[in-house]
């Protein structure tokens, strides 16, 4: 009995020693913590009444974030990969996007010599590759995604291909239901078109120079209402000379009712254009203004905005910010400087915010 736990033990030592092919795989935890406090005024109070206000703001400029990522190499130039990413306040600790547990991103895939095709929620393609046209990169505050939050959209269900060859880069997202939190928003049984979502996009990068289109089109999250369509087109351009940056875009979007079905939609069109620049005097230091202006088709509504931003890097990781932005609303319109209602409709608003950013 001695002599063969001996042996045992030698045969399963030597297995240990042997050398193993497997592959090699890596998660990696990662996050941004984001906070700051914001004066503005003409908001919108209780009964009717407006004033300003003093808060605080949890992820201004990068909403405030932890998440896992990680990769597992198969051979051949074939990678495994996911993304779980959570989003929460820093105010009061809160799970965000509606309590999702991964509410940012969930997604699994295949990364391949051939282009990257992932499932589950993710990043819609409006921001994925057009934010890097804003100056103010679509930031939760003060910038393009307050005239239209689908401009940094998330899609549940979905599936997505992504593809860069030679500075060109193809992607291509459908979603079987975009928003799976809506009462029979996703997903209906003899109903494919509620909630459904497709759209395509393309890139060209080029040295200092890079512009970029995409269409986006999302049908009604009920099956009363899935014959009404919204659709966007975003383009954008952006050229960078020394340490300055220019940027130019247009979101065109238009709700329609196909069939002509929906009583009292609120179909609309609308067209929103922005321009920008960044600054970078000193290491440290970036500066970005951005102008945005947004039309109503068929009335006289316009919205004007304008964005200061200072960005101080104490390190690699860590950044202090002063932000400030005026919105002028004309004939019922109500764009606040930070997001569409955060203001009184047809009055001004004036915003302000100092904050600091960590990111590990």
């Amino acid at each position: 009995m001695k002599n063969r736990f001996s042996f045992t033990a030698l045969a399963l030592s030597s297995a240990a020693a042997m050398p193993v092919a497997h592959a090699q795989s890596s998660v990696t935890l990662y996050g941004i913590i984001d906070a700051g406090i914001e004066y503005v005024n003409h908001v919108p109070g209780p009964n009717g009444t407006s004033g300003s206000a003093l808060r605080m703001q949890s992820g201004s400029l990068a909403g405030s974030r932890w998440g896992l990522r990680g990769s597992e190499d198969l051979g051949g130039g074939v990678k495994a990969i996911f993304d779980l990413e959570n989003g929460f306040s820093v105010n009061n600790g809160t799970i965000g996007q509606g309590g999702r547990m991964f509410g940012r991103k969930a997604y699994v895939g295949l990364s391949t010599p051939y282009g990257v095709v992932t499932f589950g929620r993710q990043y819609n393609l409006i921001y994925d590759l057009m934010y890097v046209y804003d100056a103010l990169n679509f930031n939760p505050s003060y910038s393009a995604q307050g005239y239209d939050a689908t401009l940094v959209g998330r899609s549940d269900n979905s599936i997505r291909y992504t593809a860069r060859l030679r500075g060109v880069t193809f992607a291509a997202l459908y979603s079987t239901g975009f928003d799976s939190t809506i009462a029979n928003g996703a997903q209906v049984p003899g109903h494919s078109k509620v909630g459904r979502e497709y759209s395509f996009a393309l890139q060209y990068e080029q040295g200092p120079g890079s512009i970029g289109v995409t269409y986006d089109q999302m049908q009604g999250t009920s099956i009363a209402t899935q014959d009404l369509t919204q659709m966007r087109v975003v383009g954008g351009a952006s050229y960078a000379f020394g340490p300055f940056k220019a940027f130019a875009g247009t979101r065109w979007l238009n709700i329609r009712d196909n069939n002509g079905t929906i009583a009292n939609a609120a179909l609309q069109s609308s067209l929103l254009y922005w321009l920008g620049a960044t600054w970078q005097p000193t290491t440290p230091l970036i500066l970005s203004l951005g102008g945005y202006q947004e039309r109503t088709h068929g009335t006289a509504q316009k919205s004007t905005s304008g964005v200061l931003l200072a960005d101080y890097f104490l390190s690699k990781r860590t950044d202090l910010y002063v932000e400030v932005s005026y919105t002028s609303n004309s004939n019922g319109m109500n764009v606040g400087v930070r997001a569409i209602g955060d203001v009184t409709p047809g009055t001004n608003q004036t915003g302000g915010m100092v904050g600091i950013k960590h990111t590990f």
